[in-house]
C-alpha cells in the first residue's frame, strides 16, 4: 500500500480554505482513476512535539505503479496547479505500508 500525504499549514482563513477545498479541490482528486480512497482532515490537536500544519490530504493506493500511474496524469496535473493557485504553503510525503 502506497499513502500520500500533504500537510497544509494555517490558512488566513480556515472557513473559505474548508470549503474551497471540499468543494472545489477535493472533487478533482477524487477523479484519479487507481487511488482506493482519501480523506480531508482538520488538526485538532498536537499530543507531543511541533506540527506545524493544520490540515491534512492522505490518499491511498494499492501498489506503487498504480500511485505513479495517478500522479503522472493529465488530472493529477490540473489538481496541482489548483492547489497551488489557494491553498496555503503545504508539503507531501508518501509513505510504503511495511507490516
Amino acid at each position: 500500500m502506497i499513502r500520500m500525504a500533504v500537510y497544509y499549514r494555517a490558512p488566513d482563513d480556515p472557513e473559505a480554505f474548508e470549503k474551497r477545498y471540499l468543494e472545489g479541490h477535493l472533487p478533482l482528486v477524487q477523479k484519479y482513476g487507481k487511488m482506493e480512497s482519501c480523506t480531508f482532515n482538520k488538526v485538532t490537536r498536537t499530543l507531543q512535539g511541533e506540527f506545524p500544519y493544520a490540515y491534512s490530504f492522505v490518499g491511498l493506493w494499492k501498489t506503487k505503479d498504480d500511485w505513479k500511474a495517478d500522479l503522472s496524469s493529465e488530472q493529477a496535473k490540473t489538481a496541482t496547479e489548483d492547489a497551488q493557485s489557494f491553498a496555503p504553503p503545504f508539503d507531501v510525503v508518501v509513505f510504503e505500508q511495511l507490516s
